[in-house]
């Protein structure tokens, strides 16, 4: 069959051209080179001709695979930067003009195409993924991995978009309520259609299932929408709400599939360098040992709260481990995964001596305050926790509130 003419474009943009594709030659940056996230051509008129191998990539750290984090400075990473050839002045382009101001057909005539979750899934995979870890293997695993699996497990793609709209949230204020609504349905279609393989985990969709837990998990710990107007109370449930999610993850996949899960290409999210004995931890913390010494607890409850109380003194030591910690969320899931039944079942029976332990990892929660999915997470659970326990408990309170007050946390 004869090939359909058509019109050919012989004023589009190299780029295009490179690509072997039709330029709508919409100026001053076509459509084409918006949606791949490139540099158009047609902003370089005024400049030197470039060669079509040295179109560069619009700046997003994180793509050359360094896996740096020192550029975290808030709750978005500069996507301004971009490499420039040695020696060579750097030019200085027009901007780019406002969104609104560009000409983009396909919206309107392409119905398959969702220009929404291509912004989303472009943010995640830019700028939220150097969010989650300041590990450069696991950030691959972020950025490509859980991409590439969730191609195939549309839970886990709507998922990874609903994380970015939170992110995004915070990115851009001015559109805090839009993408927080976009969240909130794209979390519904994700829980939707993980209903259909929750009973049924296999070694084919397994690593989707951990990596759409730990994202199911850091959703709710990170949407404040969820939280507002809740009083001391009803925060303590949501919170414990967002642990039990959390130790989903043991239960649904780790505990079955961690052979499997540590030979395969998600390895390095399940490997933890082991800080060393004894504990380089702050002796406030050292001391809630103590908690359960001359009490009249039972011996099925001190062997809880001591277990719970060794956890928590492993993640305090591993979060001080390396450098940007602060401004990710790498440890913040490792004490709830590791709780055990007993323990977790004293919390929800809102026993104080459990409360106070989970008290100080509020305090864990908040040294991980300049994190956007955490912020004031921490905070907010030691005031509900100290709200519960009422003054009787004020000794082991006392560390906690200091820390609110502006106590540094002696982490190093």
């Amino acid at each position: 069959m004869p090939r359909k003419p058509h019109k050919k474009s012989r004023r589009g943009c190299k780029d295009c051209k490179r690509r072997h594709i039709k330029c709508d030659e919409n100026r001053p940056v076509c459509v084409n080179c918006v949606t791949a996230g490139l540099q158009c051509a047609f902003l370089r008129e005024q400049q030197t001709l470039l060669s079509n191998d040295e179109a560069t990539i619009v700046g997003s750290p994180g793509t050359s695979g360094s896996g740096s984090s020192t550029r975290n400075s808030g709750p978005c990473v500069d996507e301004g930067w971009r490499p420039q050839p040695p020696d060579v002045p750097p030019p200085s382009p027009p901007p780019f003009p406002p969104a609104q101001q560009l000409h983009s057909p396909l919206k309107t005539t392409d119905p398959d195409l969702n220009l929404d979750h291509l912004e989303l899934l472009h943010h995640f995979s830019t700028v939220t993924y150097q969010t989650l870890t300041p590990d450069p293997a696991q950030q691959q695993i972020w950025q490509l991995t859980a991409i590439q699996l969730s191609l195939s497990f549309p839970f886990l793609m709507h998922e990874i978009l609903a994380i970015a709209a939170l992110h995004l949230a915070q990115c851009k204020p001015e559109r805090r309520s839009h993408y927080y609504t976009k969240a909130t349905e794209l979390q519904s279609h994700a829980l939707n259609e993980f209903k259909q393989v929750r009973e049924h985990v296999e070694a084919s969709n397994c690593g989707a299932i951990l990596i759409f837990a730990c994202l199911l998990a850091l959703h709710v710990l990170a949407d404040p929408p969820r939280r507002q107007g809740l009083n001391f109370s009803d925060y303590l449930d949501h919170f414990l709400g967002c642990i039990n999610l959390m130790r989903g993850v043991r239960h649904m996949v780790i505990s079955d599939w961690w052979s499997y899960l540590h030979e395969s290409e998600l390895k390095p999210l399940l490997v933890v360098e082991q800080p060393e004995k004894p504990y380089n931890i702050p002796d406030e913390c050292r001391d809630l040992t103590e908690l359960t010494t001359n009490s009249d607890l039972g011996p099925t409850s001190i062997k809880a709260y001591d277990v719970a109380i060794e956890r928590l003194h492993w993640n305090f030591a591993a979060s001080a481990l390396g450098e940007g910690t602060s401004s990710t969320i790498r440890f913040v899931m490792a004490w709830p995964v590791q709780l055990k039944d007993d323990y977790f079942e004293l919390l929800n029976e809102r026993r104080p001596e459990a409360l106070i332990i989970l008290a100080y990892y509020g305090v864990l929660l908040h040294f991980y305050r300049s994190s956007w999915a955490i912020g004031d997470s921490g905070a907010f659970l030691i005031r509900a926790v100290g709200a519960h326990t009422g003054p009787h408990w004020g000794r082991w309170m006392a560390w906690p509130d200091r820390v609110l007050r502006g106590s540094s946390m002696q982490l190093e």
